[in-house]
């Protein structure tokens, strides 16, 4: 969905309603990096700062509903911590629960590739089958 938001609302809404979300995919994709020198890490904060910009034109656009309506306020606890973000790593270095790309990866050549080798019956067998099998050819 986040590939394609850009795309989809471009011409349906205000033009900085398309930069306020624009930024803050932009400062998503940003924060996912692995390594931040000063360069990346001001510009993760000039995308975060051009989404405070602009995010009123979300709420005078109605963009922000609640169950009852339209919300005029941005209280959300994850925005908040967005702000924490930069001098988190800049003090820390990259944060790494951003990212899934590593146990994804683990994840479909340890667990899925062996499980379409067999058969599906036995499911945890066939696996540990077919990874000791792996092992054994390296």
């Amino acid at each position: 969905m986040q590939r394609y938001i850009i795309g989809v609302i471009a011409g349906a809404v205000p033009p900085k309603f398309l930069v306020t979300i624009s930024a803050l995919l932009t400062f998503h994709y940003l924060a996912q990096m692995p390594h931040f020198d000063h360069v990346t890490l001001a510009r993760v904060k000039a995308v975060l700062q051009t989404f405070h910009d602009n995010k009123m034109a979300i709420i005078s656009s109605s963009g922000r509903q609640g169950i009852n309506g339209p919300l005029q306020h941005w209280e959300i606890p994850k925005l908040k911590l967005l702000q924490h973000i930069v001098p988190s790593i800049h003090n820390s270095g990259a944060a790494m629960q951003w990212t899934a790309n590593v146990t994804e990866h683990a994840h479909v050549t340890e667990i899925k590739q062996p499980a379409h080798a067999g058969n599906n019956q036995d499911y945890y067998a066939q696996v540990a089958w077919q990874l000791d099998h792996s092992e054994k050819c390296l």
